[in-house]
């Protein structure tokens, strides 16, 4: 009986765990959507859809749209580049 009950104890602390760190994930991930500044930057003079070009982090020229998805800036989206992350409603 004992164990059942250690079992039990240790298996909803480990889901408490679990889900703390899904809310903290969550949390952070706004911070972490918002494009680089020198995507940002690389649209400042443009309007959606115009084309575009900036200096990525390994010193690599990349060259996209510029594209404002959800309440996101206005931002340079490279080419071949991920999809726009969907937007997660709470």
């Amino acid at each position: 009986m004992k164990s059942i009950l250690v079992c039990t104890l240790t298996s909803l602390l480990i889901a408490g765990v679990a889900y703390a760190e899904d809310d903290e994930r969550q949390e952070r991930q706004p911070e972490h959507a918002r494009p680089p500044e020198v995507a940002i930057e690389a649209c400042a003079a443009a309007v959606q859809g115009d084309q575009c070009s900036f200096e990525g982090r390994r010193g690599e020229s990349l060259q996209g749209t510029c594209e404002a998805p959800d309440d996101k800036p206005l931002a340079c989206r490279p080419e071949g580049g991920p999809p726009p992350r969907p937007v997660q409603q709470q």
